[in-house]
């Protein structure tokens, strides 16, 4: 049943059940005349024409005579036990009959023995069972019986004032007496087994909307449990003012949210929209820093012209560390000296959060969030969020994960991941490599990239709880970068393949998946030709796998310093294709519209379909090669001729899983 949101004395209190209202009404506390919402988005309509309240108040009449206010049975604060357990008409009829000694009984504080949620009214409620508006689970209410911590943290003039839960109608009822969320509210929640439609970007864990945190913005509100005495204190709003804005203890109106879990902020967009999380991972000195910055640049660039969206700046404080890297690689007054950014940090450096979670001390990566945000509606394609994260190369090594360091985490919740492999940094494949390249000069970086691939497969199957047989579905990206130092590897310039492509009448253009599939094909086989087990591991874990190879500034690096520091000149930085591992992604989750691949006379590939599987042998030296379903349909280029692979039943049963999702978009708008 719906609840709703009343408004008076210029402030909006609830959300209250029909029977509540229904009972404000009958004890005069609200009339006829006052405004009532059941949601965001929902028309105020007037109480005397919401019939759902008005069959509750013609129940109370022919039940009992509904007493004169009490301020004890109908509160309007979030921790009195009415907010979610409304009267019984039995109760009703109690109360008709003792109103007088009622308005004296003195009030009492207890507390949910499940969550710890704080709950304050008279003492007429001990010894009744309560259903808990935090958890939702029944207990007995026991006067002061807080439990597994000391429940009495200081509290302001304004908030013990609101304790003594006042009329609907009185001014003083403008301070909120929401709990400051902490020790009171969700410090003993198990987070470990909840459900919910939103994900925290910070701490990965699941939450409803009803479960969000605000941030109070009265500078005299400080002292918070997870994040530490100097940060602004998080509470459950009950009082909002005539915009919809949660007010705090102090009666200022606010619109920050934060997870329930972490309590850190959470921008608005991750409530209203979708979000896809895209995890990046490399080893030290792939350049994983430089790859966001260029990335963040082109896209900003060149989204708008190729797919007629943008990717917007949500939090600019959030994003601050990313925005700063763009700054010095692509907008620096001294294009023509060498920049360099700063190396990510496992700890500290501006890359992670400590908070206290448990009573550990835990060390969470910033994430960074955008807003894909499309210049037209569109049915099948969705604005959406974009959250990425930048791990140093350090939380990649065997034990690094644990609790106090849950850094990589973000992995087991992704929508896709770009896997940085530098052939300047592998032991075999350096040796082909430019050896103008200055980063060649020093062998500090060179890893056994294979290693960190094996450990970030490890992390996945123990964090998504896969057994040794399941196969991942997230879309795996190896984006092998520094092309510029190995390109003379390759058969053709990838500079010169088309991988976007105008449709007629549309003003977004397609992303060419055939082009970035062929490719894909010839620098999987470069790689297994230098790197076969890195190519067998991501393919026999991952169901697709997609190889681009990249450059994040089309040249050289440059010497920075005496000491071997390598940076980039601003003034030649060309990125090539430094956007293609990311429009993959995006494509993967149809987010950007894609060609179709090529039909008509085509010579077909010596191929055959092998479970999640194309065996294909090889046109020219006969080997057999398996490849991942996802190449189903793609038309390969070997030594200047084409072939056309075998759809794959996986390909046809993805299409008409859209289909069908669409079909059902498009009920729901009409349901």
């Amino acid at each position: 049943m719906k609840n709703f949101y009343i408004f008076t004395d210029g402030n909006v209190r609830g959300p209250f059940p029909p029977e509540t209202v229904a009972m404000m009404l009958a004890d005069g506390r609200i009339d006829m005349q006052t405004l009532l919402c059941s949601g965001k988005g929902q028309p105020w309509i007037k109480a005397a024409d919401v019939g759902v309240v008005i069959e509750e108040l013609e129940k109370i009449k022919n039940t009992a005579q509904a007493p004169k206010p009490t301020q004890v049975l109908y509160p309007t604060n979030a921790n009195h036990p009415a907010a979610g357990n409304p009267p019984s008409p039995e109760s009703v009829a109690e109360s008709a009959n003792t109103a007088a000694s009622t308005q004296s009984r003195r009030e009492v504080v207890f507390y949910c023995p499940h969550c710890s949620q704080k709950y304050s009214g008279s003492e007429s409620w001990l010894g009744r069972d309560i259903n808990c508006i935090r958890c939702s689970k029944s207990f007995t209410a026991i006067e002061n019986a807080p439990t597994k911590a000391d429940r009495t943290p200081s509290q302001s003039s304004a908030a013990q004032a609101a304790q003594s839960v006042p009329n609907a109608n009185s001014t003083e009822n403008k301070v909120s007496s929401a709990t400051s969320a902490g020790k009171n509210s969700m410090e003993f929640f198990d987070w470990e087994n909840s459900t919910g439609e939103l994900i925290c970007p910070h701490c990965w864990v699941k939450f409803n909307s009803d479960q969000l945190l605000y941030i109070a913005s009265h500078p005299a509100l400080t002292g918070d449990p997870v994040l530490g005495s100097m940060a602004q204190k998080r509470f459950l709003p009950t009082i909002f003012n005539a915009r919809g804005q949660a007010l705090d203890e102090m009666s200022q109106a606010t619109n920050d949210l934060a997870c329930p879990r972490c309590h850190l902020k959470i921008p608005a967009t991750i409530i209203d929209e979708k979000s896809c999380y895209f995890s990046l991972v490399g080893a030290s000195g792939t350049g994983k820093s430089y790859y966001l910055a260029t990335l963040l640049n082109q896209v900003r660039k060149n989204m708008s012209s190729d797919f007629a969206c943008t990717l917007l700046d949500v939090d600019p404080e959030m994003n601050a560390l990313l925005d700063g890297y763009e700054e010095t690689l692509f907008r620096s007054t001294r294009r023509s000296e060498v920049a360099v950014l700063p190396k990510t940090q496992a700890a500290g450096g501006g890359h992670v959060t400590q908070v206290t979670l448990n009573n550990i001390s835990v060390n969470l990566p910033k994430p960074f969030i955008y807003e894909l945000k499309h210049f037209i509606s569109n049915q099948t394609i969705k604005d959406c969020n974009i959250v990425f994260y930048d791990n140093s190369g350090e939380l990649f090594m065997p034990g690094a994960d644990n609790l106090a360091n849950p850094g990589t985490r973000h992995l087991a919740c992704s929508d896709g991941i770009i896997f940085l492999f530098d052939p300047l940094n592998d032991a075999v494949m350096r040796t082909q490599c430019a050896q103008e390249e200055p980063q060649l000069q020093s062998d500090k970086f060179v890893y056994d990239q294979l290693k960190l691939l094996s450990e970030m497969i490890s992390r996945i199957r123990r964090h998504r709880n896969l057994n040794v047989e399941e196969k991942c579905q997230i879309p795996l990206v190896i984006g092998v970068c520094k092309h510029d130092a190995w390109q003379h590897l390759l058969e053709r310039d990838i500079s010169q393949l088309p991988v976007r492509q105008s449709c007629e009448g549309e003003l977004a253009m397609q992303w060419v998946q055939n082009t970035i599939m062929d490719v894909s094909f010839e620098l999987r086989e470069l790689l297994f030709k230098y790197a076969p087990a890195l190519v067998n591991t991501a393919e026999s874990f991952f169901e697709k796998v997609i190889f681009i190879p990249f450059s994040n500034f089309g040249c050289f690096s440059s010497p920075a310093d005496a000491d071997g520091g390598l940076g980039v000149i601003p003034e030649k930085i060309n990125p090539l294709w430094v956007t293609e591992p990311l429009m993959a992604l995006l494509a993967e989750n149809s987010l950007i519209a894609q060609a179709p691949l090529p039909e008509g006379n085509i010579s077909p590939a010596n191929a055959q379909i092998a479970e999640d599987f194309i065996i294909l042998k090889h046109p020219e030296n006969g080997r057999l090669i398996r490849l991942p379903w996802n190449y189903s349909g793609v038309v390969i280029t070997v030594n200047g001729k084409q072939y056309k692979l075998p759809h794959h039943p996986r390909s046809n049963q993805q299409i008409q899983d859209k289909v069908t999702m669409l079909g059902k978009m498009n009920n729901d708008l009409w349901n």
